[in-house]
Formats: C-alpha cells, structure tokens, sequence
C-alpha cells in the first residue's frame, strides 16, 4: 500500500511538471512577425498644408441639397449590399468567438441507461441459469468528461488571431462598401438632374423647332423656300423629337437604378416617383480641395487599412501551418458514476473517473503538411499584392479625381460661353436668312451645334459634381474631421485596440 501511494504521488508531480512545462511552451508562436509592405511613397505629398476647410464624413452635405442628403442616408440605411455586409461581419465575428472559445478546455456531460441480453450459444459460453447468473442486466451512467489541446506552438492562438484579422477586414470592407454607395448614389443622382435637364433641353428644342417648321411649312407652300429647306427643318423636328424621347428613356433608367442603390421595395421601384432638390445648374460647386495631400492620408482609405488586415490574417495562418509540423497534446479525463440501480447511482461505490494525457506526431504524410505551409506562405504574397494594388489604386484614384475637379470649373465656363455664343449665333442666322442674306444650311448648322453644346453643358455640370464626389471617395471619405472619424474606427491604433479586445472578448453566458 505505501508502494502504491508512493506511486501515486511522483504520477501526479509527473503530470503536474509536463502541465506546467506545457504552459511554458504556449507561449511559443510559430508565425513570423508582421511588418507593413515597404512602398516607395511621393514625397511630394508630405508635410503639406492641408487648408483650413475640413471635408467631414458627411461630405455629401457639401452640395445644399436636402434630397441629395435624405436619398444619402436612405442608401445607407436599407441598401442590400450594405445589409449583406453587415451579415457577413456577424459571421466573422462569430467565427472569431469559435476560435475564441477553442482555447479553453472542452467541457461536456452525458447520461443515459441500457439494457443488454448475453447469448447462451456461443463458443464457451453456457447456461447463465445454471451458474446462477442472468442473461440480461440493466446499467444507469453519468459522466462528465474534458479535454483541452494544449497550445505549445501557438497553433490556436494563430487561429484567433488570424479570425480576429479576418473580422477587422470585413469591419473595414463594410466602411469601405459604405463610401461607395455613398458615392454611388450621389453619382447617380447628379446623373439623373443632368438628364433632365437634356430632357428640358431636347424638349424645349423641339417645340421651338416645331413651331419654326410651320412657319417654314406655310412659306413653302408660298413658294418663298425651297422643298431642300423644308425638308431639312422637318429632319430637325424629328432629330429633336428622338432625343427627347431617348432622353426620357435614359431618365427612367436612372430613376430605376437610384431606387435599387436607396434600398426600395419592388413596388416602390415600379410606381414611386424619385424627388428632385434644386436643378443641376442650381448646385453649388463645393471649393477645390487642396492638391498636396500627404501620403499617410490615403493610408487611412478603409478599403486599404481592410487589405492590410488581410496580410495579418494570412501571415497568422503560416503559424496554424508549421504548427502541424509538431506534436499535437491534450489532457483528458473523466468523472461519472455507473450503477445496475438507479438509486445506487450517486453512492461512493458508483464513482468512476479516468484522466490521462494523449498526443500526436505526424510521421508520413507525403508532404501534406508542407505543401500547407506553402500555400499559406503563397496566400501572404498574394494579400501583399492586394494591398500593394489597394495602395496605388488609392493614389490614382486621387490624382485623377484632382485633376478632374481641378480642371472640371474651367469646362463648366467654357461650355456656358460656347452656348451663350451660339445662341447669338443663331438668332443672327435665323435673322441673315429670314432676309435673304444667307442659306438655310447656316441656320440649320448654328442651330445643330447650339442643341449639342447644350446638351454638353449639362454633362459638364454633372461631371463636375461628380468630380468632387471622386476626390471625397478618394480619401477615404473625410480628413480633418473633429467631430466625425472616418469609418469606424479613427485610425491604426483605434483599429488595434479594438482587435485587442476582439480578442480578449468572452461570449455572454
């Protein structure tokens, strides 16, 4: 008996050191340490004076317009893409819970009774009877078992890691999908003023050139034109007519494609009128944003903070890889009671309990497992390279976006004095033909080309506001901003925080 318990005692500091020592070895990860891709930035766009005027996240609020701003914010609220956005960000932070909760101990409970009957015919086996025994019997069981794998190359700890990344990525993808349906729909809404303001146009072209057709028409019938001249106006009638009526099919079609973006109903898509706010010649241009923006910036762009999230996702999985390369451990054990009487189930005698601790090595996979590491290694590069790709897609977007907005209030004034010029410039055709000075092709010509510019005029104004809704998107969607942080989180160090207590985050009970 004291050889048993002496026993007994160096097994349980046995298994007590190898706990201990396994503790120690938990702290082991086997990912490489993360550092940020290396870009060679424009150092021109360094330590440069970024203006006075703030550009907030609502940025959308810059242009005065009251339906602009309601059509906006009902985007945000009841798009479909942002709603299966906001699902997917569920999903990943659920699957940042399971990764959680795998690093605590599996706990579980069972319970149950049985009956089973021995058969008599079988190779020495006789009469139960006869030995005083009976062929069935009933058993009563509870137990509760766990197990914990324990962590000795941080293979769980990459695991949560990587989910809390993953998590933070699709945080920053919805922040990112957010700014485009703004965006989008701003776009879109500007598109719909500036067809129908070309509709106006082709419209009011049309009643004008109608009624200069029956003019036209009675003076042929005079004799004082030719049939060249009468049928030219009555081509132009009918030019004008076409492009009012494709103008309203486009106008249709914008309305259709703006509903979609503000989340209506089907029913809403097929019989809601869209509002108008001010027209398209009645817009402000918001003032030009300075050009010299520093490169830290554009950094903050949700969509390129996501893409870096990436990298730290898939640099945690090269851990979960070579883990595989190692020892798998865990600590089991159990504690029940088992009895042929229920009201024998929970007396001492009943009592059954195990513990032990298993393992296991990979020997012989054929390179299974490093060909995982390879491809771990192989998703890393390719996240490198999206992000590389979010990173200067940042920079293009916002040097064309400048450019444009730069360039966008000259073309605006040069179409206007192109259509104020032809308008005279028909009045004195209209005026040189009526008394014989000039042929009908002069009239028809400066009235072609008065038609065209306006209808220029108003794609001008449209990509112009358009212009600065592309240098808003471009940056992420506001800077300098006291009041309001751009996505969800302010910046890099906001984002890690909260990544820290993602991860340090328990499920509710």
């Amino acid at each position: 008996m004291r050889l048993t318990t002496a026993s007994g005692t160096a097994g349980l500091r046995g298994a007590a050191l190898t706990v201990a020592l396994c503790l120690l070895l938990g702290a082991c990860s086997l990912a490489p340490t993360y550092e940020r891709p290396e870009m060679d930035m424009p150092a021109q766009w360094r330590k440069v004076d970024l203006g006075s005027v703030p550009l907030h996240t609502d940025w959308w609020k810059r242009f005065n317009d009251p339906v602009l701003t309601a059509l906006v914010e009902q985007a945000l609220q009841k798009n479909q893409d942002l709603a299966k956005s906001l699902a997917d960000i569920d999903s990943a932070a659920a699957q940042m819970g399971v990764a959680t909760a795998g690093l605590a101990p599996l706990v579980s409970g069972s319970g149950g009774a049985g009956s089973e009957g021995a058969s008599e015919a079988t190779a020495n086996t006789g009469s139960f009877a006869a030995r005083g025994m009976s062929r069935s019997y009933l058993n009563y069981q509870m137990q509760a078992s766990a197990s914990w794998e324990l962590d000795l190359w941080g293979k769980l700890r990459n695991i949560r890691s990587m989910q809390t990344d993953v998590l933070m990525n699709t945080v920053l993808g919805h922040e990112a999908l957010r700014l485009t349906v703004a965006g989008e729909t701003a776009k879109a809404y500007f598109s719909l003023l500036a067809l129908d303001s070309q509709y106006a146009t082709a419209r009011r072209t049309l009643k004008s050139r109608e009624s200069s057709f029956d003019i036209y028409t009675s003076r042929y019938q005079q004799g004082d034109i030719t049939e060249l001249d009468w049928q030219r106006a009555r081509a132009e009638v009918e030019t004008a007519r076409a492009q009012m009526h494709t103008s309203a099919v486009a106008v249709d079609q914008a309305e259709a494609a703006l509903a979609v973006l503000i989340g209506r109903s089907p029913r809403e898509i097929i019989s809601a009128a869209m509002p108008r706010g001010a027209r398209i010649e009645d817009l402000p241009a918001p003032p030009v944003l300075p050009a010299g923006l520093p490169s830290e910036l554009l950094m903050r762009r949700p969509d390129v903070r996501a893409a870096e999230f990436l990298i730290m996702a898939y640099n945690a999985n090269i851990g979960v890889a070579r883990a595989e390369f190692f020892p798998s451990i865990s600590l089991t054990g159990t504690l029940g009671t088992l009895s042929s009487e229920a009201y024998k189930l929970f007396s001492g005698p009943a009592g059954a309990w195990s513990y032990g601790v298993s393992g296991s090595l990979p020997l012989l996979d054929f390179g299974r497992t490093w060909y995982n590491v390879k491809d771990a290694e192989a998703q890393k590069e390719a996240a490198i390279a999206t992000y590389r790709k979010s990173v200067q897609t940042a920079f293009q977007d916002l040097r064309t976006s400048l450019t444009s907005q730069r360039e966008a209030n000259t073309i605006v004034r040069s179409q206007l004095e192109q259509v104020k010029s032809l308008r005279r410039a028909v009045e004195i055709a209209r005026l040189q033909y009526d008394n014989g000075y000039t042929d009908y092709l002069t009239v028809l010509d400066a009235e072609r080309q008065l038609f065209s510019a306006e209808l220029e005029y108003a794609t001008a104004l449209r990509d112009r506001l358009n212009a600065v809704v592309s240098v808003c998107m471009a940056l992420g969607g506001g800077w300098q901003d006291p009041d309001a942080r751009p996505g969800v989180f302010g910046g890099v160090e906001e984002l890690k925080q909260a990544q820290r207590d993602a991860g340090s985050r328990t499920p509710a009970k």
